[in-house]
């Protein structure tokens, strides 16, 4: 389970939710998966700005980071699925060094 230490900061967390929002179009998806992707965005969101218990922003992100690595299929969702991983900091779904 979460041990309430993500290696990102809550402005990494928000930069990260407006990039998936930007690049929708480039992340592969169907438009149920896409409305999936954007209702965790908007949650991770919320949890970033509103809490002090990085729990719930962990279990968006991990969230996030499912959709990117298991479901995506653009030609960015790598990157986001990196750049993901990285905030949370457990290194799963770390494609580039």
């Amino acid at each position: 389970m979460a041990d309430n230490s993500i290696a990102g900061t809550a402005e990494d967390v928000l930069s990260l939710c407006r990039a998936l929002r930007d690049a929708t179009g480039l992340l592969g998806m169907t438009s149920s998966e896409e409305a999936d992707l954007l209702g965790r965005v908007a949650l991770a969101e919320q949890a970033a700005t509103t809490t002090v218990d990085q729990t719930g922003v962990e279990i968006q992100l991990r969230a996030l980071r499912y959709l990117l690595v298991e479901v995506a299929d653009g030609p960015i969702s790598a990157f986001m699925a990196d750049y993901a991983a990285r905030i949370i900091g457990d290194g799963i779904g770390r494609l580039f060094s």
